[in-house]
């Protein structure tokens, strides 16, 4: 998971509004806005008119869709919304001094479709993924490395007196699209699988991994599950899923020690050894990495 650096916040002099005072840039093709909230609020109704990319910057929020589960929506975290999606936001503890951020990038939903269409046409026959396509319901994910990346090129873009910005930035959308739908596609197949049979390459790869994450963990291991030759196993996961075997692995084991260290109360060294790592030190640095915070600095966060 990787947070997405927080901007200025607004100056205490222009505020007009203490829930979702806006700061907005409109690029045609798409419009990126800032939110910020400085009240407690609940149950806030929150839809967009475009497909909606948005992204917790500070603060912490609580979020439910169509099917009204609380979601954590915090830092680190981004929310995949088409158009006219229903979100219901609790802003919880947000204040004037402390307030929560977040950035909206509604992007045409005609731009959407054709990039799609697009990717569509160049990759073919899929393995993991049969055809491309935007969901038809909210989803929440963790941020990646690209994601981060290109939403920050294009926030600092917008702000700037760069003459070719709306090029550059339409460029990064194309980029930002094919992102999104890479980290969509791992999370469905991560939720599919668990209702699946291993009747697919990858709910048996990720089925795998799941029963033997004690154990360490081969890529050969994966090959021979998924029946699949070196060279498609490998091209699938970095142009279907953007995310290698190994960060698969390492993503499950971290899913899982979170629920060790806060529900079952293990040890850091004991949850390090009941993921599969053979190093405590090892688990600390991994999970710093991924998380932003220690296993100890996540536990206190979290209670």
């Amino acid at each position: 998971m990787k947070k997405i650096t927080p901007i200025p916040l607004i100056p205490h002099s222009k505020i007009t509004q203490l829930v979702e005072e806006k700061n907005g840039f409109n690029f045609g093709v798409c419009e990126l806005n800032i939110y910020e909230t400085r009240k407690e609020v609940i149950n806030f109704p929150l839809s967009f008119n475009g497909f909606t990319i948005t992204s917790m910057l500070r603060g912490r929020k609580q979020v439910r869709f169509s099917d009204l589960i609380n979601r954590e929506y915090l830092p680190g975290n981004t929310i995949i919304s088409p158009s006219y999606s229903k979100l219901d936001v609790d802003f919880l503890k947000a204040s004037f001094e402390d307030p929560t951020q977040c950035t909206a990038l509604t992007i045409d939903n005609s731009f959407i479709k054709k990039k799609i269409q697009e990717f569509n046409e160049v990759l073919g026959d899929n393995i993991f993924v049969k055809s491309w396509r935007i969901l038809d319901r909210p989803i929440l994910m963790y941020n990646n490395e690209d994601l981060v990346n290109i939403h920050e090129k294009i926030t600092r873009l917008s702000s700037s007196n760069d003459p070719f910005k709306e090029i550059h930035i339409k460029l990064l959308l194309k980029e930002l699209v094919l992102c999104v739908l890479k980290m969509q596609n791992v999370s469905i197949l991560k939720e599919n699988a668990e209702t699946n049979t291993n009747n697919t390459p990858f709910a048996a790869i990720i089925n795998f991994i799941r029963q033997n994450i004690h154990n360490e963990i081969q890529i050969e291991d994966l090959l021979k599950i998924s029946s699949m030759s070196k060279s498609s196993f490998y091209r699938a996961f970095v142009t279907e899923l953007g995310v290698s075997p190994y960060q698969l692995i390492i993503n499950e084991r971290l899913k899982i020690s979170k629920r060790l260290l806060l529900e079952e109360k293990l040890s850091v060294k004991e949850t390090a050894y009941a993921v599969g790592f053979s190093s405590a030190n090892y688990f600390i640095r991994l999970f710093k990495k991924y998380e932003g915070v220690t296993p100890k600095q996540y536990i206190k966060l979290k209670n």
